[in-house]
């Protein structure tokens, strides 16, 4: 995913009040500031990922929220990268590769494809699965700003539905970045893919969140893999 390393107090304004606004909002729409536009696709009210796992496939397992999920191959490593944790997100596990170096107000910065698993932070307030669908389009929001405010791009969300993750009940939100100025900015790619899990463990219990961006450069169809590896292993 795209990594913009220097998070802004203006973003960190924009997450807060989408947290604040989870309870009042069945669904999310993007950020009023900016220019993206959405429309949304139906998907399937209910997509089964599969539980099976190869013995011949490495797999990232993280052993704080619980996921297990493809490793893909070279380029790509083990370790969610350090500066995506923020107050609002912390990622236990992951991988990831850099896609290339973007210019960030006179700053050059890796940027990155990655997938990274952690457990959903109190801040995003869940109070069991009918909680599903307005905290995932939530978290994906926050993320937005966060994560890829340094270049100026569109959003289109893709899909949000409901799936199960080894049984559990889960929502997947998935959106679509295109950088209309990647010429200018001289990026090796002019789109990212990306998905948001969020996954209910049981009463109780913190959901477990996946979260994948892939520049086009890297290979979009990656993230669709990635999400259908995903399990649950408690």
């Amino acid at each position: 995913m795209g990594v913009f390393t220097l998070v802004t107090a203006a973003a960190l304004l924009v997450i807060a009040g989408f947290v604040k606004e989870i309870s009042k909002e069945p669904t999310v729409a993007g950020p009023a500031a900016l220019t993206a536009h959405t429309h949304p696709t139906a998907r399937p009210s209910a997509r089964a990922r599969s539980s099976e796992s190869s013995a011949n496939v490495p797999e990232i397992n993280d052993g704080s929220s619980g996921l297990s999920y493809r490793l893909l191959a070279s380029p790509w490593q083990r370790g969610c990268p350090a500066d995506l944790n923020t107050p609002m997100f912390s990622w236990t596990a992951g991988e990831s590769t850099v896609a290339g170096r973007v210019d960030i107000y006179g700053t050059y910065i890796d940027w990155h494809g990655d997938a990274c698993s952690g457990l959903l932070q109190q801040q995003f307030a869940y109070s069991g699965p009918g909680d599903l669908e307005p905290v995932t389009m939530s978290l994906a929001n926050a993320l937005e700003p966060a994560y890829y405010g340094g270049l100026r791009y569109d959003r289109t969300i893709e899909g949000s539905s409901a799936i199960t993750v080894s049984g559990h009940r889960a929502w997947e939100v998935t959106f679509l970045m295109t950088y209309p100025d990647a010429a200018n900015q001289d990026l090796a790619w002019t789109s990212e893919a990306a998905a948001v899990v969020v996954v209910d463990r049981g009463a109780g219990l913190a959901p477990a969140v996946f979260y994948t961006s892939v520049p086009s450069n890297l290979g979009t169809s990656n993230v669709t893999a990635l999400v259908s590896s995903v399990r649950l292993n408690r």
